[in-house]
Order: C-alpha cells, then structure tokens, then sequence
C-alpha cells in the first residue's frame, strides 16, 4: 500500500519521480499493472494554473504577503518591517522559495512558524539557519521524538490555544483549536493580510487526501475548519493543491467533511455487520471487521461520488480508505452525528 509517509521514506514498491511537478508520478516495478485506472476528470477549477516558468508560483496574499505554490505544495512568507516570516518550507520548495523571497524583498528571514511537524511541508527549514523557529508545544513534542536534522526543535515554544505574536510591525495570531490533522497543527493567522494558513485541513476545491493525511483526531478536522471560518480573511492556505483558497471552499470543505461523517455513520447501522461476519471464520474478528467495514466504506464513496464528484475533485479516490478512517472514529472517538 503506497502513502505519503512511505513515498518520503522511500519505502514504496513504487520509485518516485518528478515529486513536487505538479503530481506524483510513479515508474512501475516489474509486475505492475500497465493500464491506468480510470478516474473521474478534474473541475477547471482544481486544474494546475501557470507558474513562472522557474517550476513555481508566486501569488501576493494582502499588502505584504506571499504564498509561493510548488507543483502539489504551498507555504506562505509575509515581509515585516524587520524582515521575512515563514510558514512552512517544503523540500519540493527547495531553493524556489528562496528564489521567490528574494524576488520582493532583500531583508534577511528571521523568523520561521511550524504549521505542524510533518516533513513533507518543513522539511526544507534548515535552509534558513537564521531563522527563530516558532513551534506550538504539541508540535515541538514531535518533533523531538523524531530527532530528526531536517526538523530541528524551536527556539520559541507557544502553549495553549491562542497566541499573537509581533513581529517587526507584524500582528500573527497562532490560534491551536486541538489535535486535528496531527497534534501540534495550528492555524496561523495575518489579520494586517487577511490571510489565514492552516495545513492539511482544507484542500481548496479537493476531496481529503487518505483520512485527512493520516488524521490524529478526525472529529477535529471539524473544529479546524470552524477555527477557520471564525477569521476575517480573503486568502486560505492549505499546504496543498494548485491553487489558494477562499472562504467558500473552506465552507465546501466543511460541508463535505459533515456529509461524510453522518454518511458513513447512517450506513454502519444500515449495513449488518453479523452478516459480513458470518461469511468468514467465526474467530476471525479481524476478518469480520474487514468484510464489513469495506462495506461500509464503498457505500459511502458511492453515495458521495453521486452527491460531489462533479463539484470537488477526486472524491473517487480516497474516498473509501478515508471511510475506513471514519468507522474508526466514530466507534472511539465520537458517536454524535456533526451539525
């Protein structure tokens, strides 16, 4: 099974190439299936638009702030009066946010924000060794736990859910509604841009990556998204996509993500799991639980592959591994159908 954190570990059957163009393109090993699955098309509006011709796109988000756009990648760098403030450093981004930086502004990066520990988005921090690194706690926890050299821990720590930070004139509020994507995600905040950066949350114009990227806490992507829409903002970053978005795709997401979770809770008590598990070893618990839960998940793909697929992109992919993702949460973590 290929996902993100087996793709940056290089541990997939499948070898990676031309990451960060735009899509992940994969050679196929010896064996592997020459036809390509069909899925659904695009809408215009999740197709790739024009970089500079540099293998990036620089967009202005607000009087002085940026969101640099590499292939599948984004992070976001607002210039104060004392210099840069970056958001997230992807390795895809190496040398073109650089690059990009210093096509506004030769101030000096001083100051370098942790959108959460998770390498394919600040995996490129140690090309700015001057930076202050800024962390929640919950992130830094991580962070140390992986020892890694590309992520080294923050000089300044933040707890609690709510910090504003001044920074050479520039007000940042780091807002932590609770562990979501992974513990330690927050959202940042530019009120002086009206721009809001939160990674891993909401994909403009997309359906979720496989359980909202591996999701620490699935009932609270929810409360990401309502941290959102709690904000006065034109310019929502999400760390991927092709493009930014707006406060209508965060309330599409947000939707999306309710219609999901009570749809996948009506058809798990629709769905009889005695059936599924008397089709296999009646020991077999885990067997059980597999024949049902893959059924529960291909009805819920189904259901709203009718309802979005034509609004949203790729609600055909992951949609059913991401279900599988929900029958789990809503068996541990929540029971409540989401307003």
């Amino acid at each position: 099974m290929i996902n993100r954190r087996s793709i940056i570990r290089g541990g997939s059957a499948a070898a990676v190439v031309g990451a960060g163009a735009g899509a992940l393109a994969f050679r196929p090993s010896s064996g592997y299936a020459a036809e390509p699955p069909g899925f659904l098309p695009l809408p215009a509006d999740a197709k790739p638009l024009p970089e500079n011709g540099e293998g990036y796109r620089l967009q202005r988000a607000g009087k002085n702030g940026y969101v640099v756009i590499t292939g599948f990648v984004q992070s976001v760098f607002v210039v104060t009066r004392d210099g840069v403030v970056i958001v997230d450093a992807p390795p895809a981004s190496r040398g073109k946010l650089k690059e990009a930086i210093a096509s506004v502004t030769d101030k000096p990066v001083t100051h370098f924000i942790y959108s959460h520990s998770h390498l394919d988005h600040v995996g490129a921090v140690t090309d700015f060794p001057d930076a202050v690194r800024i962390a929640h706690a919950d992130c830094a926890t991580i962070l140390a736990l992986h020892n890694d050299p590309a992520r080294p821990l923050p000089q300044k720590v933040l707890h609690g859910k709510h910090n504003t930070l001044h920074i050479g004139g520039e007000e940042i509020q780091v807002i932590y509604p609770g562990s979501n994507h992974e513990s330690g995600n927050i959202l940042t905040y530019f009120p002086r841009q009206r721009l809001a950066v939160m990674t891993d949350v909401v994909m403009p114009g997309w359906a979720p990556y496989r359980g909202w990227g591996n999701a620490d806490y699935l009932p609270g992507i929810l409360l990401a998204h309502d941290a959102v829409l709690g904000l006065d903002f034109d310019t929502y970053v999400g760390g991927h996509v092709y493009r930014t978005g707006t406060r209508a795709d965060v309330e599409q997401s947000r939707a999306f993500f309710v219609d999901f979770w009570n749809t996948t809770k009506k058809n798990m008590g629709a769905i009889s799991f005695t059936e599924a598990a008397s089709e296999v070893e009646a020991a077999n618990a885990w067997a059980a639980q597999k024949v049902w839960i893959d059924r529960v998940a291909k009805a819920t793909q189904a259901e709203l592959v009718e309802r979005w697929g034509s609004r949203i992109a790729a609600v055909d992919t992951f949609t059913a591994d991401t279900a599988g993702s929900v029958v789990v949460s809503i068996s541990t973590d929540a029971t409540v159908n989401f307003p």
